[in-house]
Parts: structure tokens; C-alpha cells; sequence
């Protein structure tokens, strides 16, 4: 009895490892996927590269005129600037608290504080107030005057 159950001991743990992968053989099939991936987008590069090179028909460049060389100027500033977004807003004490986010930086908002040209009036649950005087070169341009409400999430 005791030969029968160690044959059968030796039969089970025979079939187990048999249908089972390896670790190692699991590693081999990753690293199988990850360089035909790799290949695949090495020919997508080199295909991509190949059309950037073909010559392609020049067009005639584009006339503008002064007001629009101003507002592709302005715009190209406008995007160069660095984002501000209102963090958090948040009450300690009974007191309104804003939390600015440049970049990486964390700043307190204050009121009077100037961001970009508006002035920061206020800061309550709804968000802060920005103000921005009128010009007449505002009006005439289109631009944003006048005043604000920025909520958490919202960029200048």
C-alpha cells in the first residue's frame, strides 16, 4: 500500500510542472512581445520619416497685414506665459484662503494681488474676484476686462 501511494505521489507530482510555464519561459514570451512591439513601431518611425522627406509642394507664403502679425503676436505671448490655476480654495477661521499653482509652485492668493494685468478684489466660496479695467484698446481688441469670477480648477 505504501508502494502504491508513493507511485501515485511521484505520477502527480510529474503531471503538475508539464503543463505549467516557467517563470523563465513566461519572461522569454514578455520579452518576445515587447521587441516585435518595439520593431513594430521602428518601422512606423522609419515610414513616418520617409513621408516627412518626400518633397511636397510649396505654398506661396501668406500676406498679412499689421493687425494680424499684432494678434499672432499676442497669442504666441499669451501661450509662452506660465499658467496660473487656482489650486484650492478653502475657509480656515472664518476667512476665505486661495491656493495658486504655477508650474510646481504653490502660492497664497491675497487680495490686491495682480495676475497678469487683473487685480484680485476678493476671495470667497465662490472663488476669487478678479477685476480688470477697460480700456478703450480693450474694447476695440475684444479682450477680456472688466470683472471675474476664477473657480478651483480654472487657469489665467
Amino acid at each position: 500500500m505504501a508502494g502504491a501511494l508513493l507511485v501515485v505521489a511521484i505520477g502527480a507530482a510529474a503531471a503538475l510542472p508539464s503543463g505549467a510555464q516557467t517563470i523563465g519561459e513566461l519572461a522569454d514570451a514578455q520579452r518576445l512581445k515587447q521587441q516585435s512591439e518595439i520593431a513594430k513601431l521602428r518601422r512606423e518611425a522609419a515610414a513616418a520619416e520617409i513621408l516627412l522627406a518626400a518633397p511636397s509642394k510649396q505654398a506661396e507664403p501668406v500676406k498679412l497685414s499689421e493687425e494680424e502679425i499684432k494678434a499672432i503676436a499676442r497669442k504666441r505671448a499669451e501661450a509662452s506665459r506660465p499658467k496660473i490655476v487656482l489650486h484650492s480654495l478653502y475657509a480656515r477661521n472664518g476667512v476665505w484662503i486661495a491656493e495658486l499653482a504655477e508650474g510646481q509652485r504653490l502660492a497664497l492668493a491675497l487680495v490686491g494681488m495682480n495676475l497678469y494685468g487683473q487685480r484680485i478684489v476678493a476671495i470667497d466660496q465662490r472663488g476669487v474676484h478678479l477685476s480688470k479695467a477697460c480700456t478703450a484698446a480693450d474694447v476695440r481688441e475684444k479682450a477680456r476686462c472688466g470683472n471675474r469670477t476664477l473657480n478651483v480648477g480654472e487657469a489665467i
